[in-house]
């Protein structure tokens, strides 16, 4: 089962395209499923969520606010540059197309997630410092960036109701959060804290990934989805507004990070983990909040684009971390 998961973490954006075409054939051989929202809510809060939230310890956050410059940065890019990027990009791209449009505005207001901390640790970045930035990202984007920032960019041709976001974020957000803080204090009371960060602890993100894995498989499989079939054509309409959002985040995160160590405001290894938490967006939340505040015939659409994103940003930082995150943890500028 260790090995299992291990092998879905390891290649699970090679499979969510497994799983797209398998959803897509199951669409046209079999002619879909009938899934009720009740049952993927269900299954985004508790099999995808729940086990991020025993892995994140928000107890941390609190330790570090000695130390403001990393957030006040980290929260300017996410939640001024991101939304002004992802408005812009969906006011030109996908103006005919207005549930792509908040898509691509919910995922510019949920940075991070558990991949930022791997590419910390994979470019010898500090650790501490993305381990503050995440939850920080988190709670920012959970009570003030979807409830508030999200209305003022939405439109006029999509409504947001911002009590309904604050009722849904209760929901998929504060809900697994305490659920899965006391069953990681449990866990480590009834097995012991080496046995949980050795044992426990490696296995909730293979998990968390199953449980993606089966809501897309889901998701893709619905009857009404039947319409892909006939406009798979929708994909390039969808791909091309997430590449450039992507790629003008690369270019203010790096940029912002590089012009923080030229000034001595932050040293490399700190500057470093701004763009991985600014780059990286947190898919599954993303999911969480779309299931349970847009209307069905809306979701599978607004999905299919935060996969298409999820897909480009893990090989993508993966070969940032490799090639140029190193280089920008050796660069020296403050203490």
């Amino acid at each position: 089962m260790t090995n299992l998961l291990v092998f879905i973490k390891k290649y699970l954006h090679w499979l969510i395209i497994a799983v797209i075409i398998a959803g897509l054939l199951n669409l046209k051989i079999f002619g879909g499923l009938e899934v009720s929202k009740t049952l993927l809510v269900g299954i985004v809060v508790f099999w995808v969520i729940f086990p991020v939230m025993v892995n994140t310890d928000f107890e941390r956050v609190f330790a570090h606010f000695k130390e403001p410059r990393p957030v006040f940065c980290s929260l300017m890019l996410n939640f001024i540059i991101s939304p002004v990027i992802a408005w812009g990009v969906a006011h030109f791209f996908l103006a005919e197309y207005p549930d792509l449009s908040i898509a691509l505005l919910v995922i510019a207001l949920l940075p991070t997630s558990a991949m930022s901390a791997a590419w910390t640790s994979f470019s010898g970045a500090r650790m501490s410092t993305a381990l503050y930035l995440i939850p920080i990202n988190l709670l920012f984007a959970a009570f003030i960036g979807l409830p508030f920032i999200l209305p003022l960019f939405s439109g006029d041709n999509f409504s947001i109701d911002k009590f309904l976001i604050i009722k849904n974020i209760l929901m998929v957000f504060l809900v697994p959060l305490v659920l899965g803080d006391l069953t990681r204090r449990l866990l480590i009371w009834t097995k012991g804290q080496s046995v949980y960060q050795e044992k426990i602890k490696p296995q909730l993100g293979g998990i968390s990934a199953i449980g993606v894995l089966t809501l897309l498989f889901l998701v893709i499989s619905l009857k009404r989805n039947l319409i892909l079939l006939d406009n798979i054509g929708i994909i390039w309409t969808i791909l091309v507004p997430v590449v450039i959002y992507y790629g003008l985040m690369y270019l203010f995160g790096v940029g912002w990070a590089l012009l923080l160590v030229s000034r001595r405001a932050l040293p490399g290894n700190k500057a470093v983990v701004i763009v991985y938490t600014s780059v990286a967006r947190h898919v599954n939340i993303s999911m969480a909040v779309i299931l349970s505040t847009f209307p069905m015939e809306s979701v599978p659409m607004m999905i299919l684009l935060l996969i298409v994103g999820y897909i480009l940003q893990v090989p993508s930082l993966a070969v940032y971390a490799q090639h140029h995150g190193r280089k920008m943890v050796g660069m020296v500028s403050c203490p």
